[in-house]
């Protein structure tokens, strides 16, 4: 009996080794070792709202010298926060549309909040202030992002254009770059989008930052902070292979990223913490 579970035993992870590399899942568990080690010291900067109730981090964004942040309530309802970096402290909120339960990526283009839903897979323009000032969600318009787990949301300057960057959360791995203002008026990002590649399964951040696109990905336990280069982005479609460095996370369970010109900033959702990362 015993050399019979021991067979057992091997014989399930052979088939799981197999069954990962015939999947091309491998990225998921690894860390891109290709790629260099950029150093980062993480500050704990304290609680997400209502983390001690298992409410979960998601998007984030920085606007005019405040953190825009997003958490959801067991998908049932997603709330946006205006929080002081400096105290800490929530100085204005607004609920999400019906629907858009899961913001999981929050991007500012300097005019507009634009978020995206886990659960909707739909991207959301949003008059920020007006929503702050009356305490609920000013809609300019949303669209389809095309997309079965949209996560993640960034602006790119890129070749000219203002792209907004969509990941996907392990459906089709990919990220895709849209033109925001056509699929807006067009009500989906069909036939708007100009550029994909793929990402590794569990992007869960995207922020731009000097020419470079970093991508926060949840590696079971191996959380990293992806550097790419755009220029090989182009020419390889892959995350992996344009990754110039690397960056250790704070915590398990890392979410978005938002960069205020002189840190970038993230939460988890295995802490509920906040965490302000300054480069070395």
């Amino acid at each position: 009996m015993i050399l019979i579970a021991i067979f057992l035993i091997v014989l399930s992870a052979v088939l799981f080794y197999v069954l990962v590399l015939r999947l091309n899942l491998h990225s998921m568990f690894i860390k891109n070792i290709s790629s260099g080690i950029e150093k980062i010291e993480w500050k704990n900067m304290g609680p997400t709202p209502l983390g001690e109730n298992k409410f979960t981090p998601q998007g984030m964004t920085w606007v005019d010298g405040k953190i825009i942040f997003a958490n959801t309530w067991k998908n049932t309802k997603s709330r946006v926060y205006e929080i002081d970096p400096e105290s800490m402290k929530i100085l204005r909120t607004f609920d999400m549309p019906e629907g858009a339960v899961h913001t999981s990526g929050l991007a500012w283009d300097d005019e507009c909040l634009w978020a995206v839903d886990f659960i909707s897979n739909r991207s959301y323009c949003i008059n920020l202030e007006r929503s702050l000032t009356a305490g609920e969600v000013s809609l300019v318009g949303s669209f389809d992002t095309t997309l079965k787990g949209t996560s993640a949301c960034c602006i790119v300057p890129w070749e000219g254009n203002r792209y907004l960057a969509v990941s996907d959360f392990m459906h089709s791995r990919r990220t895709i770059f849209i033109r925001p203002a056509e699929s807006l008026a067009k009500g989906t990002a069909q036939g708007a989008i100009d550029f994909s590649y793929r990402n590794e399964g569990f992007s869960q951040g995207l922020e731009y930052l000097d020419g470079y696109l970093y991508e926060a990905e949840n590696k079971f336990g191996l959380d990293i902070i992806n550097k790419i280069d755009l220029q090989k982005l182009a020419e390889t479609c892959n995350s992996r292979k344009a990754s110039v460095a690397q960056l250790a996370a704070p915590s398990r369970g890392v979410e978005d990223l938002a960069w205020t010109g002189k840190a970038l900033w993230t939460s988890d959702e295995s802490e509920f913490k906040f965490f302000k990362g300054e480069f070395r």
